[in-house]
């Protein structure tokens, strides 16, 4: 690295003072609680990211524990068709309540905030990060024991 840091961390290998690992993480909804977080993510479409979340999610419901999916596969979203929980409805501040489903699994993706479910999303780069971003810090999720994020394939702009 040279003399001077830029603070552009992509053109260097170095561990900058500057960089926090606490600026990275974003806050949680204030109005939610989070016991445990697992992404389901695949190098591959295809393999059954979705099913196993769905599966996993159902699995926990019935056991009594108060279960999320946040749909992260944004442009390849499942969940809305496969769970059928419709449309989510608007909090104050800003803020989404997320659409529960008969089992009490709550779920939230794109195209649940879409008008037309059906419309295509060709977002890239940093839109998709900020929409997964979103789900994080302005969906409304409550108390819940497991958050299962269902990812999009490979290791692309999400």
């Amino acid at each position: 690295m040279s003399e001077e840091c830029t603070h552009d961390c992509s053109t260097c290998g170095s561990s900058c003072e500057h960089v926090d690992a606490k600026d990275l993480i974003a806050p949680l909804n204030k109005d939610s609680s989070i016991k445990h977080v697992y992404a389901i993510m695949s190098g591959k479409g295809g393999v059954g990211k979705s099913s196993t979340t769905a599966s996993l999610a159902t699995a926990m419901a019935k056991r009594g524990y108060k279960v999320g999916i946040m749909d992260a596969d944004i442009t390849g979203p499942l969940h809305p068709h496969r769970l059928r929980p419709g449309h989510p409805r608007r909090g104050g501040r800003g803020e989404h309540l997320p659409r529960t489903h008969p089992r009490g699994i709550k779920i939230i993706s794109l195209n649940l905030l879409l008008e037309n479910k059906g419309d295509p999303v060709v977002w890239r780069g940093s839109l998709l990060g900020g929409v997964v971003k979103q789900f994080w810090t302005d969906v409304r999720w409550g108390e819940l024991d497991y958050l299962f994020i269902d990812m999009p394939p490979g290791t692309g702009d999400v």
